[in-house]
């Protein structure tokens, strides 16, 4: 039995120990959900919104000038719609810097998940992904996974999906990260 790119197998399924479709983890990530740990879009959303946020200021100020060059009561309207101009530029620039913490986070805690998706293998058949024996005894996966899976269990995407997060510390809510992907 051999992978896609040459390297032997070197594990086998624990529930169907025959099966030839057996591929680590890493592989069916780059062959089928390439966007699923990127953090790429949430880092360009982030200066898309800061560059809003310098629009509006912007636009804020025009309102100022404008309302000033006019004169006659116009000063006025100016003010309240450069109030409000600054009052979105100052959410553009929140939003933005929320974005760019959260990106902080996600590459804060890469290696550690990474460590964890590398080291699975996963079973077509079952549909689910395990551990190779010993491996879970190996550095850097060794302390990520203690105590939460046995070297004989298989998990469901779902399970693993947790497992791969807890790694990299963002189990402190998967919907936190959810909206930072767009």
């Amino acid at each position: 039995m051999a992978e896609e790119y040459g390297e032997p197998l070197m594990a086998t399924c624990p529930v169907h120990p025959e099966n030839s479709r057996i591929q680590q983890v890493s592989v069916v990530y780059a062959a089928r959900s390439d966007r699923l740990l990127q953090p790429g879009p949430v880092l360009k959303s982030a200066n898309r919104l800061a560059w809003a946020g310098t629009a509006c200021g912007v636009a804020g100020m025009v309102c100022i000038w404008a309302g000033s060059l006019i004169g006659k009561g116009a000063a006025g309207p100016a003010l309240i719609a450069a109030s409000g101009c600054f009052a979105y530029a100052l959410a553009l620039y929140g939003w933005a810097g929320a974005r760019r913490a959260r990106l902080t986070l996600v590459q804060r805690g890469m290696a550690d998940a990474m460590a964890v998706w590398r080291a699975a293998w996963y079973c077509d058949l079952c549909d689910g992904v395990f551990f190779q024996p010993g491996m879970l005894r190996q550095e850097p996966a060794a302390s990520v996974v203690a105590g939460a899976v046995t070297e004989d269990e298989v998990l469901t995407p779902a399970d693993f999906h947790r497992l791969v997060w807890r790694a990299g510390r963002y189990d402190g809510g998967l919907e936190r990260f959810a909206s930072s992907r767009s």
